[in-house]
């Protein structure tokens, strides 16, 4: 590879990771891991030994043994909890009160809008127009008295 493709291979790269999904995306991705994390900590250290010492058993320690292997159903026991818990509190903490927000804002998207066709082109436009975006001819108030199907 010679110089000048590596560079070019470099700006294309840097050109990518700096976008600002992707700068979003991978702060989102180590926010969510350690939040992930702090949960199944939660689960382990706290709630499964509140359910075990309820019905008598530690979930952390369950298990069954068929021909000499060891099957730790409770690990999974252990992770299905934290994952409910951490998709219980996502939810209530990130997607409702964003909901919210954007119904407050009045960010919500309508109904899709009434089209209708250029009298001129036959493109389909917004009936509220006054100007085709495709033929660029002007249109009087009113011009579309039947929307399209």
């Amino acid at each position: 590879m010679t110089e000048k493709t590596k560079a070019s291979i470099f700006k294309e790269f840097q050109a990518f990771v700096l976008r600002g999904n992707v700068v979003d995306l991978a702060v989102a991705v180590a926010i969510g891991a350690a939040f992930t994390a702090v949960v199944a900590s939660v689960v382990a250290a706290f709630i499964t030994p509140i359910i075990g010492a309820v019905f008598g058993k530690d979930f952390a320690h369950l298990a069954f043994t068929i021909n000499g292997s060891k099957f730790q159903y409770g690990l999974f026991v252990n992770a299905l909890l934290s994952f409910l818990i951490t998709a219980t509190l996502i939810f209530f903490l990130v997607v409702k009160p964003m909901q919210h927000l954007i119904r407050r804002l009045g960010l919500v998207e309508g109904d899709p809008p009434v089209l209708a066709e250029c009298p001129w082109c036959r493109t389909e436009i917004r009936v509220e127009a006054l100007r085709c975006g495709a033929c660029t001819s002007t249109l009087d108030a009113g011009w579309a008295t039947t929307p399209s199907d």
